[in-house]
């Protein structure tokens, strides 16, 4: 008999709080994309041996522990972390893209914003995990003290709920 993968439909009350889930993004991204000591630095989970990407996904499991501290089954709680995570690569009024081998930023137009936002959205919609991950984007581009802009995102975008001094328009 195969496992069954348990998704977590709800925010875990621990994580309730918009500074403390930005905190977290701010603290499981960088052994995320660098992991530890190896050239794999930079790459996507999915390119990732098997090795790299469970020791990857096990150092954010143990660094999440003082901010999610809801008893989980650790599959489930890689399973938060990785969606709450995702919405911190939306970047505001930049695409990141590759181009001849080398990471380029291009701006957007407003258009394509606004576009882009709408399928955040969308997704938001039917997962609250990801909606509190894109929630605390602009509070997450606050601690790390860079300005953001809402050109072109809708106005009623979840990504709104939690403005700060950082944005810019």
């Amino acid at each position: 008999m195969g496992s069954k993968i348990i998704i977590q439909q709800e925010l875990p009350s621990s994580l309730a709080d918009v500074e403390k889930r930005a905190r977290l993004v701010n603290e499981i991204n960088t052994p995320l994309i660098q992991g530890k000591g190896t050239s794999n630095a930079g790459a996507m989970l999915i390119n990732l041996d098997d090795n790299e990407r469970s020791r990857r996904l096990d150092n954010i499991s143990q660094v999440c522990t003082s901010y999610l501290t809801e008893q989980l089954d650790d599959t489930v709680r890689k399973n938060i972390l990785l969606r709450l995570w995702t919405a911190k690569a939306i970047r505001f009024n930049y695409v990141v893209g590759v181009r001849d081998g080398q990471v380029i930023e291009a701006p957007i137009t407003i258009e394509h914003c606004h576009i882009l936002f709408e399928l955040i959205d969308l997704l938001a919609k039917t997962d609250s995990i990801y909606r509190a991950g894109v929630e605390a984007e602009p509070v997450y581009k606050k601690i790390l003290k860079e300005y953001y802009s809402f050109n072109g995102v809708p106005t009623d975008s979840v990504v709104r709920r939690f403005p700060n001094e950082y944005q810019k328009d």
